[in-house]
């Protein structure tokens, strides 16, 4: 399979700025800063891939070496089967940036005008670039908006017009960095709703996504890759690191009673880790339980029948991406090989 994306053991150091004392004492002395270390993943085509992890993970300066903004300290990046560091003019006539910069626009300008500046940045001049703008305002709903003047616009409107310019060259790959940051919750949904249909479904685009936002990476992407301490902790599609990381199976019960006998005889079954029990407004107890063996739900339940605890329902519970990313971010107990 050929990937659009693909890193192999990519390293990102920047140099550190020296105080006085260590530059009187350590002149020779390199100082740097490790924004990515042995970085590996491959991006499929036509997928919603996200780059998830906590502020300074090394989200931004991964994103910034594929769009050969930075060239990499060691390793390597291909971008539609091209070198980052070798074919940059080429890998970027195939690509789109977008960021959520309100300053990269210029605030007296129309938002046509900024494209238009935009445009001619990208070689799109006359009657190409006016029949691109036409079709970038038309897919982002600005039709109506485009001859407002930038300052005059909503954030929401901003960040449109942001995505209006990334897809300027009509990229077949898209990078996208905190697309819904500072959006309200409807016009964050809104966004997400138009990467999913217009970019990915109707114009066939693979688009890569830098996020901190759990509900983002989880409702949009196919695959995930969480990044922490400039390093890949886990990487796959969001039932696999649920498997990765949650050996265990975990189910939840609803009974109508929770008798002392009954949770004597589940905490002298192996294999049965009892998590915690609540109880619900509607009267039930809601119990959690960790499983090692699948088959072992059975005698459980037999159990509670037996001894009269009125089983109400039983399903099994997956892990939620918080849960997941806690367990990466906060424990760091876990990584995918």
């Amino acid at each position: 399979m050929s990937f659009v994306i693909e890193t192999i053991q990519l390293t990102k150091r920047f140099p550190q700025v020296k105080r006085y004392r260590e530059i009187l004492l350590r002149p020779f002395e390199k100082k740097e800063i490790t924004a990515l270390q042995g970085v590996s993943l491959q991006v499929k085509r036509q997928e919603v891939f996200g780059i998830l992890g906590p502020n300074g993970a090394g989200k931004t300066t991964l994103i910034k070496v594929l769009c050969t903004l930075i060239s990499p300290t060691e390793g390597k990046a291909l971008v539609n089967g091209l070198d980052v560091v070798i074919d940059g003019k080429r890998i970027r006539k195939s690509i789109g940036y977008i960021i959520s910069d309100e300053r990269s626009f210029y605030w007296r300008l129309t938002g046509r005008q900024n494209l238009t500046f935009f445009a001619d940045l990208n070689n799109l001049t006359g009657k190409e670039a006016r029949l691109r703008i036409e079709e970038v305002l038309e897919l982002t709903d600005l039709r109506d908006e485009a001859d407002k003047m930038f300052k005059d616009y909503s954030t929401g409107m901003k960040q449109k017009l942001a995505i209006a310019r990334g897809l300027l060259t009509d990229p077949e790959l898209i990078f996208m960095d905190e697309p819904t940051r500072s959006l309200d919750p409807s016009t964050a949904q809104h966004i997400r709703n138009f990467i999913r249909e217009k970019l990915v479904r109707e114009k066939k685009s693979t688009v890569l996504i830098a996020t901190h936002n759990l509900q983002e990476a989880e409702e949009m992407c196919n695959r995930i890759a969480v990044i922490h301490h400039a390093k890949i902790r886990a990487c796959g599609e969001l039932s696999e690191i649920r498997k990765l990381i949650y050996k265990r199976s975990r189910y939840v019960l609803y009974l109508q009673k929770y008798p002392d006998a009954l949770k004597s005889r589940w905490e002298k079954l192996p294999g049965i880790t009892l998590c915690h029990y609540s109880y619900e407004p509607s009267g039930q107890i809601k119990l959690e339980v960790e499983l090692e063996d699948k088959s072992s739900m059975t005698t459980l339940v037999e159990s509670a029948v037996t001894m009269g605890a009125g089983v109400m329902a039983v399903y099994p519970k997956e892990a939620s991406l918080s849960e997941i990313f806690s367990s990466l971010i906060v424990e760091g107990e876990h990584e995918l090989p």
